[in-house]
């Protein structure tokens, strides 16, 4: 990681904080967590726009109005438009993703939500998706939030990152493994 790279994610992890901490004192972390991810949403339909708006060469004034005319449309409560407007007023916007990630991450946390990826052949229905869920929740005795991602390369079967661990319980790797096996 380069020292823009670890500064960047130090200024992420401290202004998520901020904002965890906030919304913890203020007992509004579900609220700004649905908030979180409408601006998320908004960001998403027109990156092009919002790196626009996270330009340095936009004057001060100019990027808090931008701020505020969102922070309108997407009916955003005051902490997070205190929020926003201190990022803007710090020339920290560019940071706004990361900041969330971090957010999210410490809510879910909080919340004993653990995150972890699932990776399939092909795509799961929303009730296998949630059998799985519940199952992982019943072995672990944390609720685990799921984002599948397909691999066309999976001949069959499933592999689970949840942080550190992995578990592969694809075919790919079981006929490798036999192979190495045959081999001696």
């Amino acid at each position: 990681m380069s020292d823009i790279e670890a500064r960047h994610d130090e200024v992420a992890k401290r202004y998520g904080g901020v904002l965890f901490n906030l919304a913890q004192e203020n007992k509004t972390l579900k609220s700004v967590l649905k908030e979180v991810i409408l601006l998320r949403q908004s960001i998403q339909k027109d990156p092009h726009g919002w790196s626009q708006v996270v330009n340095p060469t936009l004057s001060l004034q100019t990027q808090r109005l931008i701020v505020e005319s969102l922070v309108a449309s997407l009916k955003l409560g005051p902490l997070m438009k205190r929020f926003l407007i201190v990022l803007c007023h710090n020339r920290r916007l560019s940071h706004l993703n990361s900041t969330l990630d971090e957010f999210t991450t410490l809510t879910q946390s909080a919340e004993g939500i653990i995150e972890g990826v699932l990776e399939t052949a092909s795509e799961l229905s929303k009730k296998e998706m949630d059998a799985f869920q519940k199952s992982l929740k019943n072995q672990l005795g944390k609720h685990i939030s799921l984002t599948q991602v397909i691999k066309e390369n999976l001949i069959a079967g499933v592999v689970l990152r949840i942080g550190s661990l992995m578990i592969d319980a694809s075919i790919g790797t079981r006929l490798n493994k036999l192979k190495t096996a045959m081999k001696g």
